[in-house]
């Protein structure tokens, strides 16, 4: 039953409100509405009269009122509505809480990630360090939940656009940018200009790295049979990779994978006489910081017009593009594929799948990559059989080493009779000196011959007669390709 009031002689007249109903709600809803209530109910003021005083329609006032009188309890109106109520602010929040307006945020949506989802979403951000932002986010997912799996990781995979931009929101998941304090960029090359493998960069990633690997993934790649070195040569204008693993790091290793990847290279683009440079850093599998080593290098690969370089000893902006590949690798092959890499088996065949997907699957979005595919920046340069460089093996290096070296064996060999004319004069009419050549250089046939057509030698004698084991995409084959018509004209 409503209370029963003293009715006023007269109808008092409010004065209208500085501040119109939607800008009063704002600021103090609650206080808004236990006005509108006491002018009607205590003060008797006419509904048309308070709503007009608060510019809103009659309606929103009734709407009020009738709210006021069926959820509050009886006491509670009395006490609201008396001659000198004196209530405080906790008081009137605990009171009068049902007088507030309901959300109307949609408590759920159908198309919402699942519990399960958002949770694997927020350990892999959080736990297994992938602060990388939304669209990132997915395209690593496709990499780690690639198409076989089934029930919550198949879910995950799944995971729309939109669906990642609202968990991240809900849980706060934000990526951190790195910018220099100007906010200059500065590009390593005018890459508009840049040729196709004009220049190279070397470099050695050590696998077990403690600060960018989670936990689990770092104990499952510890196993003794896992390579714990990857090597890899990146090209600066189309981000086309080779790539080797091995279980340590010595100095020939670095020489004659280099040898082998530029051997290739001519081999496969016989008309490509643009000069190859190839820079390192100062690190022992390369020439250390030693001038000496370092020209004896460029001795060698002058024979197929290429040449190296190292990086200053402190800071040097020339290594930022491989050292970043680094990254990538840690975020798309360690991260998300570590845990298919218990055998060594399965490691060679989860970085093979790799080196194929980063050169012919994964688009880059570089500074003049435009959102291509290494080969596709290979193709639209006009590199003539860029289609063969599918083929090139990822290897370990300790289990072709000596294949390597006979291999590579031509170049040191036509360095060799650059440098010492007067050897090479001696050897042909000195059997023991023609020997020695043959057994130091493992050249397969008669030295005699070699002196005089060693050019040819040094792309089709050793190298067309060697195969390697490729695991993964395609078997390879240096004799189908570098002793192919078009090599031997050249």
């Amino acid at each position: 039953m409503n209370t029963i009031l003293p009715t006023p002689a007269f109808s008092p007249i409010i004065a209208k409100e500085v501040m119109a109903y939607k800008q009063q709600m704002k600021e103090h809803e609650l206080i808004t509405k236990i006005r509108i209530i006491r002018s009607v109910k205590k003060d008797r003021v006419p509904i048309v009269q308070v709503a007009h005083a608060f510019s809103c329609h009659r309606n929103t006032v009734t709407n009020i009122i009738g709210i006021f009188e069926k959820t509050v309890a009886q006491k509670d109106q009395v006490r609201l509505l008396g001659l000198h109520a004196s209530i405080s602010r906790e008081e009137l929040q605990s009171l009068y809480a049902v007088l507030l307006n309901k959300s109307r945020r949609p408590k759920g949506h159908k198309a919402k990630a699942s519990a399960m989802q958002e949770k694997e979403i927020v350990r892999l951000f959080r736990d297994e360090k992938l602060r990388v932002g939304t669209k990132r986010m997915g395209h690593l997912l496709q990499r780690r939940y690639n198409g076989k799996e089934t029930g919550d990781k198949a879910q995950v995979m799944r995971l729309t656009h939109g669906q990642l931009r609202g968990i991240y929101k809900r849980n706060a998941l934000t990526t951190q940018k790195v910018r220099s304090c100007t906010g200059e960029v500065r590009h390593l090359y005018d890459y508009a200009t840049l040729s196709c493998f004009e220049k190279l960069h070397f470099d050695v990633k050590y696998v077990l790295d403690k600060h960018s690997l989670p936990e689990n993934i770092y104990k499952i790649l510890s196993a003794k049979q896992i390579p714990k070195y990857e090597w890899n040569i990146i090209d600066a204008k189309s981000r086309f990779r080779f790539l080797a693993y091995s279980y340590e790091r010595p100095a020939e290793f670095g020489l004659r994978f280099l040898l082998f990847v530029i051997q290739y290279i001519r081999s496969v683009l016989v008309a490509y006489d643009t000069p190859l440079v190839v820079g390192f850093d100062n690190g022992m599998e390369f020439c250390a910081g030693s001038a000496r080593k370092e020209e004896e290098w460029n001795q060698l690969l002058a024979c197929m017009h290429a040449s190296v370089y190292s990086y200053e000893p402190r800071f040097d902006i020339r290594k930022n593009l491989i050292e970043r590949s680094h990254l990538t690798d840690d975020e798309e092959l360690y991260i998300p594929r570590g845990i298919f890499m218990k055998t060594r088996q399965a490691f060679i065949r989860e970085a093979t799948d790799y080196a194929y997907y980063w050169n012919y699957e994964r688009f880059h979005s570089g500074i003049g990559m435009h959102n291509k595919t290494p080969y596709e920046m290979l193709k639209q340069s006009g590199i003539v059989g860029a289609q063969k460089f599918i083929q090139f093996p990822v290897l370990i290096l300790d289990d072709v080493i000596d294949q390597l070296r006979r291999c590579t064996s031509p170049i040191e060999f036509a360095s060799f009779a650059k440098t010492n004319p007067g050897v090479m004069q001696k050897a042909i009419s000195c059997q023991k000196t023609q020997r020695d050549i043959e057994n130091r250089f493992f050249l397969p046939t008669n030295a005699q011959n070699v002196l005089t057509y060693y050019r040819i030698a040094l792309t089709i004698s050793v190298i067309g007669s060697l195969n390697f084991p490729m695991f993964g995409k395609s078997q390879f084959s240096l004799h189908n390709h570098v002793c192919s018509p078009s090599a031997q004209r050249g």
